[in-house]
């Protein structure tokens, strides 16, 4: 009697990890996908322009990102509508967009600011 009591508390305690661990790595997993999605912002100088891979690179604090764009990108100053060769180095910008699996950053929106 003891033997099967014993028995029948493991596989519950073996049960119940399983069904705990596949909880977490879903939970993960739905994590991942919301980060994948969520809007991103990042605020800083341009510092170079690649206009034939469609990156700018970035700084903010002595941290550099590379900024992806393509044609779907929408260039603006404030509210209005810019033109993409106003974008130039040194000039200070506002980057919205989402990062991919890979952790890059994909533009939505670029907006110009000037000081």
């Amino acid at each position: 009697m003891n033997k099967v009591m014993v028995i029948l508390l493991a596989a519950v305690f073996v049960a119940a990890g399983l069904t705990t661990q596949k909880a977490t790595a879903q939970e993960k997993q739905e994590k991942k996908m919301s980060a994948a999605t969520k809007q991103a912002r990042w605020h800083g100088r341009i510092v170079r322009m690649g206009k034939d891979q469609s990156t700018m690179d970035v700084r903010r604090q002595g941290i550099e990102k590379t900024i992806y764009f393509d044609s779907s990108t929408k260039w603006t100053e404030g509210t209005k509508p810019a033109e993409m060769s106003e974008f130039k180095e040194g000039t200070d910008v506002i980057c919205l967009g989402t990062y991919d699996e890979k952790g890059n950053f994909h533009a939505t929106r670029v907006d110009l600011r000037r000081k």
